[in-house]
Parts: C-alpha cells; structure tokens; sequence
C-alpha cells in the first residue's frame, strides 16, 4: 500500500515543480513591450551654415532620442516626398517623420544662411542640459551614450545670435497628420549646440503623440 501512494505522489509533485516555470514563460511573453517603429525622412535644409552635415546630424540627433526599448527609428534614403513615403510603406513603418532645418546667422544688418557641405569624421558628443519629464531625462542619458561627430561638427559652428528652427511632421496610418510643429533657439555665444536641445523637445513630442496613437486613446 505505502509502496502504491509513493508512484501515485511522484508524478503529482513533478507537476507541481513544473507549473511554475510554464507560468514564469507565459509572464515574460506577455510583457514584452511593443516596439513603435519610426521612418524618418532625411532633412530638407533651407539654410545652414557652411563646412557641416545638417542631413546626417539631424539624422542622428533624432535617432539617439526615439531610439529605446519600445522605440525604433528607420532613417530612410529618398528625397522626394512621394518616395519617401513609398519608401516607408515597403519599410512597414507605422509612423513617418518629416523634419526640415533653417538655421539662421546674423552678420551686421542682416540674416545670411547657406546650405551645408562637408565631411564626416569620427568622434563622440555628449548631451547637456536638463528636462523636467521622466522622458526627457532618459532621452538625454541614451544620446549622451552615441556618438555622432555630425552634431558635434554642427555644435562649433554655431555663432552668438545664430538662430536655428527646427520642423517637424509626423504622419500616421494613409498620411494623416499627427503632428506639424516647430522648436527654436538662439545661440547665446559661439559653439553653443543649438540642434540638440530642439531635437530632443521634437522627439519628445514625436513619442508622445505615436504612443498616444498606438495606444488609440
């Protein structure tokens, strides 16, 4: 009899043991985040002062900011509108953003900009300044972590007075929308990174509203 309940509790007891692991398995697959991906059009520069890469740092800049556990960024290539957003369809992304760049300098009477050439070369840059949001301050620990010597390169060329704008559109699911905004700042002395500063409060708003919307609220 004792022999019989010892074969009967045996296979009891090795399901127990194995319950958990298949609860523990199920768990981590459902919290698995959700990773919203990000095309990004390259920048359509109006003017930008001579010797930089406008293009490739506001590529950058952007990247480092929408780049994160539920975030994905796929910088695209084409130039024209209607192919950047053929693009983006064959990339599957959900969201589009459409960025351009003015960047003003101020040189006695007048505004003078021109439009950016230059060379690339390795290096790293880090981020400075502060924000009150929770993910603002994660955003500038993750860019500080990249390198891009294209914004540190567009940072020494800013000039006292010089005035960058930044714009940016995000469209969703058929072209619709989401966002169209602008972020500005002045430089108050020479080489003050003026496109950090509006990249980061622009993705943060590019965040918000992809998250809001994938969410459906």
């Amino acid at each position: 009899m004792t022999r019989s309940l010892a074969l009967y509790l045996i296979p009891g007891s090795l399901l127990i043991l194995l319950r958990p692991a298949q609860a523990t398995g199920q768990s981590d697959a459902t919290t698995a985040p959700t990773v919203t991906q990000i095309c990004l059009a390259p920048v359509t520069v109006e003017a930008a002062p001579t010797g930089v890469d406008p293009v490739t740092a506001v590529r950058d800049a952007f990247t480092s900011f929408l780049t994160g556990p539920s975030l994905a960024v796929q910088p695209l290539s084409a130039r024209l509108q209607s192919q950047v957003r053929e693009e983006a369809k064959l990339a599957g992304c959900q969201f589009l953003l459409l960025p351009s760049l003015k960047h003003e300098r101020k040189t006695g009477g007048g505004l003078l900009g021109k439009v950016a050439g230059g060379a690339v070369q390795q290096g790293a840059w880090a981020v400075t300044g502060s924000t009150g949001s929770t993910l603002g301050r994660v955003a500038v620990g993750a860019a500080a972590g990249a390198a891009s010597s294209a914004v540190t390169d567009y940072a020494y060329s800013s000039r006292q007075k010089d005035e960058l704008t930044l714009s940016y559109r995000l469209e969703g699911a058929g072209g619709r929308v989401l966002l169209d905004k602008s972020e500005k700042r002045k430089a108050k002395s020479d080489g003050e990174d003026l496109l950090t500063p509006v990249a980061q409060r622009a993705a943060e708003q590019v965040a918000n509203a992809a998250a809001k919307q994938s969410s459906g609220k």
